[in-house]
């Protein structure tokens, strides 16, 4: 009884984070005031909020997007990490060898005029798609060193490198016809991320991003509060049923 309660404490747990991070992104969504492109462009400060943050939606202009080197995926942003992992005696080691990010060149029109994005330094971004592989060099590229190859993305391993698995995710904001962007104002009317927080972007609008995370906010909070209650109170009679059953042994 004492594992299940540990385990539906854990997962309310899980759920309460998960229900804090959809409320937080609510509230940011709702205090960002909702600008016309032109207006972010000619108006600039004058339609952000307090702290800088502004929002926008409208149709993508991406002129030259980007080519995700692993997947091949025609996108406006992508994030690559690969790692190394190998076993030294009993102990499983881990070494990040590169992580990239990447964005295209793009920008949101509602019809007022465009405004750029930069998406530099990633951020909460919608719909995403992730692709994961794992490789070893094999006997001979262990011996020697070789090349391996993550669809165009080359991963140089090092000679006597036996029983090393390389490992590379990519995660990639494909090519939409609309977004949703939320951050802060910068410079001739750039919207990019703020210092504090995440650059959100979303191929929902503003009105379906703000009801999703409200939604999911309530959901997740209540769900997490009655699952790690539960799990408490499973976990507290399993201890205490053990201790009743030590001292009576």
């Amino acid at each position: 009884m004492q594992g299940i309660g540990l385990v539906i404490l854990t997962l309310g747990i899980i759920g309460l984070i998960w229900g804090v991070l959809q409320k937080v992104k609510a509230g940011r969504v709702a205090d960002a005031p909702l600008a016309s492109t032109g207006d972010v462009v000619h108006k600039g400060g004058a339609v952000a909020g307090a702290k800088g943050q502004i929002s926008v939606q409208g149709s993508v202009q991406c002129k030259q997007p980007l080519i995700a080197p692993f997947s091949g995926t025609p996108c406006l942003y992508y994030r690559i990490k690969c790692t190394a992992e190998w076993k030294d005696g009993d102990t499983n080691k881990s070494k990040v060898l590169d992580e990239q990010k990447v964005a295209a060149d793009f920008a949101i029109d509602d019809g007022s005029g465009a405004v750029r994005v930069d998406a530099r330094e990633g951020g909460d971004f919608e719909p995403t798609q992730t692709k994961r592989e794992s490789k070893g060099a094999g006997l001979l590229g262990g011996l020697t060193g070789k090349e391996l190859a993550f669809g165009d993305y080359r991963v140089q391993v090092g000679a006597l490198n036996m029983g090393t698995k390389y490992s590379v995710e990519e995660e990639v904001l494909p090519i939409v016809p609309r977004l949703y962007a939320c951050g802060v104002l910068a410079d001739q009317g750039l919207i990019t991320s703020p210092k504090w927080r995440q650059l959100l972007l979303s191929s929902k609008s503003r009105e379906e991003l703000l009801s999703s995370a409200t939604k999911g906010a309530k959901l997740f909070l209540a769900g997490g509060a009655i699952a790690f209650l539960t799990g408490s109170g499973l976990a507290a009679v399993a201890a205490l049923a053990l201790s009743a059953c030590s001292v009576t042994g």
